[in-house]
């Protein structure tokens, strides 16, 4: 898909997403899984593991102030490589105003650059982040993601695609319009 010219991309600043993101691991539920943060490289590196029922590691960066996000279609990531690119999927986590109401609420849509194609940006539409969850699980007929109140965005590696050492980097993400 040639996106020259059709689309606007709107990157994430360090001020915009708060400042350094906030681990959140499987250790929450007992896991032993790791993860961190390179920002200078835009790199999320660790090791998920299936001990004590766990399997995920995540970075939460939590917005100072609510986002309104109306004005754009969705998430970019440009320039994204990962470990084992047939094998691992990762997940972009966003929250909004209704998920703060919910304990341990949120929104969740899979990504992956199997190809490691990175000339072209990955683009994440907020139209696929459509089920609100808690702890995985789906919250029937709770509302869509609203984009005017956004408050939190993250990345996470997780079971079952990604079991043991993995890598995400980008070169650049934010919103495209």
């Amino acid at each position: 898909q040639d996106v020259a010219g059709e689309v606007t991309f709107d990157p994430y600043t360090i001020s915009q997403l708060g400042g350094e993101p906030i681990g959140v691991m499987d250790n929450v539920m007992g896991g032993v899984s790791r993860g961190s943060w390179v920002s200078k490289s835009n790199l999320f590196f660790g090791e998920t593991s299936l001990a004590n029922n766990g399997g995920f590691a995540s970075l939460r960066w939590r917005f100072p102030n609510v986002q309104n996000w109306s004005y754009a279609k969705g998430i970019y990531i440009k320039g994204l490589k990962h470990s084992k690119a047939q094998e691992h999927t990762f997940q972009i986590i966003l929250k909004d105003a209704t998920c703060e109401r919910a304990r341990l609420a949120n929104f969740k849509a899979m990504f992956a650059n199997p190809q490691q194609v990175d000339d072209q940006p990955l683009l994440i539409p907020f139209s696929v982040f459509n089920q609100m969850e808690q702890m995985g699980r789906p919250m029937v007929g709770s509302p869509a993601f609203n984009p005017m109140a956004v408050t939190e965005i993250g990345l996470m590696a997780i079971k079952p695609t990604v079991v043991g050492d993995f890598q995400l980097e980008f070169s650049e993400w934010g919103l495209y319009s």
